[in-house]
């Protein structure tokens, strides 16, 4: 899952395990601060802030 994330232009910052999903925090491709749930099972965004 970490190498999706980085293969999809994220830097990662903490990844963790929150209840069923994968939360990460970490900067976009543009340099801003982001924070991505993936689900998974399919590693689909669930939720992006």
């Amino acid at each position: 899952m970490k190498q999706l994330v980085l293969d999809l232009g994220y830097t990662i910052k903490v990844f963790k395990v929150s209840g069923n999903c994968y939360e990460i925090y970490g900067k976009g491709k543009d340099g801003k601060n982001v924070e991505i749930y993936f689900d998974p099972t399919d590693g689909r965004i669930v939720k992006q802030r």
